[in-house]
């Protein structure tokens, strides 16, 4: 009777020891923020919160400066899980859900208030949807507008002609959207974009002021023209299969400290944007302003390219025709409001 007792709590102990190892867990995670960078020192600060409040059982391993490749190749990884997750500006994320960059559109908000409007309506559908799809996800962060930035003035339609126009390598709508241009977009991932400007492969690229600055493209960089072409903005995906390794306890305490990290990004990435633009003007690069009439026109025919390709089902038509409403909604109100 004393053997089978023993051998009772030996099972029961060896369990318990197997469900505790079951539980921890490392999440591996990739980025393509430098190393040292204030998104770098961030995500550290927050993984040493939760090693300490899940008393060790979750740890997180971060790979900066794009040392596990480019957008496509940290999302194999995640499949064949060599790597659990990754941060992710919004031109790659539609990779993992087809409506994630659905704010990131082209000439769709005139101001960062305009976009945070019809974020906290439309935000949680589609991070809602990010999940349904796998992806564990900590709230967007902006990264504010990304505006055409050249070695030559880009003000007309016509000096657009010719140009060796970067494009992120998973954007199609960016692409079709530049197409209708009748632009030839070059595509590369974010990883190559400096080499690219260095041989001349590019000379012009969309990026939010914020990026030229980490990345060091203003160095390649002459010209910035004013216009707001593009809501930028991140995420932190983790594959739901790794997420649910770790206890339902623990997840809650991933989810609140990422989630606290992500509302301070979010907070400060329009103002950091903002002021890295003063500094790429104080650096020398010069602005140029296009004629209204050609941002009317090119605005109609982006417009036009979104229409058709929410019509092909590249993203969900009635989460645009949401948008648009809420987009009318704000500057209506706007409108109405203004002495």
């Amino acid at each position: 009777m004393k053997t089978l007792n023993l051998g009772k709590w030996l099972l029961v102990l060896l369990v318990a020891t197997g469900s505790s190892t079951a539980m921890a867990q490392t999440f591996k995670i990739a980025t393509i923020a430098p190393e040292g960078s204030s998104w770098m020192k961030d995500m550290r600060s927050g993984a040493e919160a939760i090693e300490k409040h899940t008393e060790g059982r979750v740890k997180f391993k971060f790979y900066g400066g794009g040392v596990q490749g480019n957008d496509k190749q940290v999302q194999r990884k995640m499949r064949t899980g060599q790597l659990h997750g990754g941060a992710f500006t919004s031109g790659a994320m539609n990779q993992f859900q087809r409506d994630a960059d659905l704010f990131a559109m082209p000439m769709v908000f005139n101001t960062a208030d305009e976009a945070r409007f019809v974020r906290r309506q439309l935000e949680p559908v589609v991070r809602q949807r990010l999940e349904e799809a796998g992806y564990v996800n900590f709230g967007f962060a902006a990264a504010g507008f990304a505006y055409m930035m050249s070695n030559q003035p880009l003000q007309t339609l016509a000096d657009l002609k010719g140009r060796k126009v970067w494009i992120p390598e998973g954007d199609p709508i960016g692409f079709a959207a530049l197409r209708a241009l009748g632009i030839a977009p070059v595509v590369m991932p974010v990883t190559d974009v400096m080499t690219g400007l260095q041989t001349d492969l590019l000379d012009s690229v969309t990026v939010p002021p914020v990026g030229a600055v980490v990345f060091q493209w203003h160095t390649r960089l002459k010209y910035i023209t004013k216009l707001p072409v593009a809501y930028v903005y991140a995420a932190l995906l983790i594959d739901q299969r790794a997420f649910s390794r770790a206890s339902a306890g623990d997840q809650q305490i991933v989810r609140e400290v990422m989630e606290g990290i992500y509302r301070k990004f979010d907070q400060n990435g329009v103002i950091d944007n903002r002021e890295a633009l003063q500094a790429l003007l104080g650096n020398g690069l010069q602005m140029v302003s296009p004629d209204v009439s050609d941002i009317k026109e090119w605005r109609s025919i982006v417009y036009q390219s979104h229409r058709q390709q929410a019509e092909s089902g590249v993203f969900d038509i009635e989460l645009l025709d949401r948008l648009e409403t809420l987009v009318g909604e704000y500057r209506s109100d706007q409108s109405a409001a203004a002495p």
